[in-house]
């Protein structure tokens, strides 16, 4: 009988353990950022985790692209698995592009009437992501129509994040002069 119940336990732990591999990240505001549970400020979750998870929003999404929440879910993943913390060299080979995706996703999911205070949140630490991709350009990477693009590109990114960091700002008071240190000063180099 002690077994038996040692099994059942055993195996009802591996399930759960398992499971978890498989699901939806989970996200908490701290000091008006947005992050995922099982993560902290300063660490990221394994590369593999959300793999499936995010294979299964991609054909989610294929099936039926007005799904906000899917939306919201793959944005988040793009957003984790590119931004600062996960990918600090700025020209890493897909960061760009991956943030580019999180960014069209999540506003969709804003343009189809998202109301959850998260998807502001994440859109604006996806923008502000973007901004630090051009930091690190060097005049000898890039020519001179290739920089013109890119200040472009970099002017627009700051001005929509500055933009939704002072909406978040407004919407939450609690959190206001956390939003407005994250407000972006610094111009493009080039």
């Amino acid at each position: 009988m002690k077994i038996l119940t040692t099994k059942i336990i055993f195996i009802a732990g591996l399930f759960s353990f398992l499971s978890s591999w498989g699901q939806l990240p989970q996200t908490k505001s701290v000091n008006g950022l947005l992050i995922t549970v099982e993560s902290n400020l300063l660490n990221v979750p394994p590369k593999d985790k959300y793999i499936k998870v995010a294979d299964s929003l991609d054909k989610n999404l294929a099936r039926n692209s007005n799904d906000t929440t899917s939306l919201f879910n793959r944005a988040l993943i793009y957003y984790l698995y590119n931004q600062m913390l996960a990918e600090p060299y700025q020209h890493t080979k897909g960061t760009l592009e991956n943030l580019t995706r999180a960014k069209t996703q999540i506003e969709n999911a804003i343009k189809m009437g998202m109301q959850d205070f998260r998807a502001k949140q994440l859109r604006a630490q996806i923008y502000s992501e973007l901004c630090f991709r051009f930091t690190n350009d060097e005049s000898w990477m890039f020519s001179k129509v290739q920089m013109t693009s890119r200040k472009k590109l970099f002017d627009n990114y700051k001005a929509m994040a500055n933009r939704y960091i002072d909406e978040l700002a407004m919407l939450d008071k609690n959190n206001a002069y956390q939003y407005t240190k994250r407000k972006i000063s610094y111009t493009y180099k080039l």
